[in-house]
């Protein structure tokens, strides 16, 4: 935050989407601690971010208190019921307390009854048959039907949902968290969560949570949240860790070479550090609440410190040679997953999709090739960084 440095985290600018880690390096070395114009305080070191994401001294922000907030502006002379408040009220990410102390038990609990290591097997067979006739095929699709496999089968969707529906419904939830957001995709957002009441089932997930949340005050809409946020948190956050993780060792015959050589210790490295180098989510929130120090400068309790995850994954203070990838990786303490009592929850699964997956998923597609007459597509999105496509052809 010094005033001289001529150096500011701007997420407009030219080319940010396709690459914001050149952004991330510049702040850590000259501005490592910033605020906005709107008060927030930017974090990009390492150093700095760990410890506030592993204290019980900070708090994640309330999502749904924030889209209330906004409703009587977003709804001014529109017709829509506000619905946004509502649908991410029981977002376990951003809940405090007990309330997200008893909800992370139950949901952890039902998460975990279901055998994951099969239903990622049965997955991973059925995306490649479905593929195995292609002659060109965009990562982000094959993604998208590999881990829409696996969701289907756990979380209960009904037959009728699509995976485009699934898809679009994942993007707008994630997207509600991002900033500068404006009012007509906050209104395409309500309307979508108001729709996406038809994609659950009465299913036996939803069974399953009902049972571990009895006795707690959870109405139909409480379940609906949860319902909601799984699925977002579920297939986003994978389809965008995967889709760009296989992307990136089909561009290099040395990781092809190791993924199809590796055993299981070796792909273990290789997830957690493929994980490391792509951290689809770039930030995270948190405010104190209590007077804090962060080196040297003070800030008061309420004070919203945003928190560049993806730039503290790439801190050379941490991490040896942090632009590449090296498979072997032996002391690997990214953030990718959090810290402390927000840490994912479904880190264990998204670990267990690569574990699993990434040996007979490169088995399938080494005969394919990076097509370099079309370049990696991006999102335009802050928070959560999404690639929209990734188009391979065969050899």
């Amino acid at each position: 935050m010094d005033g001289k440095s001529a150096i500011k985290w701007n997420p407009f600018a030219p080319n940010y989407f396709n690459d914001p880690y050149a952004i991330y390096a510049q702040c850590r070395t000259s501005n490592p601690i910033q605020q906005d114009s709107f008060g927030n305080v930017i974090l990009f070191k390492y150093r700095d971010i760990a410890p506030i994401l592993d204290s019980e001294d900070f708090e994640v922000s309330s999502l749904s208190t924030y889209f209330a907030s906004k409703e009587s502006y977003i709804f001014k002379n529109n017709s829509q019921c506000p619905f946004l408040a509502k649908a991410t009220n029981k977002w376990l990410m951003y809940l405090n307390g007990e309330s997200h102390r008893k909800l992370r038990i139950a949901l952890g609990k039902v998460l975990f009854s279901y055998d994951f290591d099969q239903l990622i097997q049965e997955s991973v067979q059925e995306t490649i048959f479905y593929f195995k006739h292609h002659k060109k095929l965009d990562l982000v699709d094959f993604s998208k039907h590999f881990i829409y496999q696996i969701l289907s089968q756990f979380i209960g969707l009904k037959d009728f949902t699509s995976l485009d529906k699934v898809v679009e419904f994942s993007n707008l939830a994630a997207r509600s968290q991002d900033l500068f957001v404006s009012k007509q995709m906050y209104l395409k957002m309500n309307e979508c969560f108001i729709e996406g009441v038809g994609l659950f089932a009465e299913s036996n997930f939803k069974a399953k949570l009902k049972k571990e949340l009895k006795g707690l005050e959870y109405e139909e809409e409480d379940y609906y949240s949860i319902l909601a946020v799984t699925l977002m948190a579920f297939f986003e956050t994978s389809k965008d860790n995967l889709s760009y993780s296989i992307y990136l060792l089909l561009s290099s015959p040395k990781l092809i070479k190791f993924v199809l050589e590796a055993d299981n210790k070796a792909i273990k490295l290789l997830t957690e550090e493929s994980i490391r180098f792509v951290s689809p989510l770039q930030f995270t929130v948190r405010i104190n609440k209590k007077v804090v120090i962060i080196q040297g400068r003070q800030y008061k309790p309420g004070t919203r410190f945003i928190l560049g995850i993806a730039s503290a994954n790439r801190d050379e203070e941490i991490f040896e040679a942090p632009d590449e990838i090296i498979f072997d990786r032996k002391v690997n303490p990214h953030l990718a997953f959090g810290a402390g009592s927000h840490l994912c929850l479904g880190a264990l699964i998204a670990r267990k999709e690569m574990e699993i997956g990434l040996k007979p998923i490169v088995e399938f597609l080494q005969k394919f090739e990076v097509d370099t007459l079309e370049p990696l597509q991006w999102a335009n999105q802050i928070f959560m960084r999404t690639l929209q496509s990734a188009m391979i052809k065969l050899k």
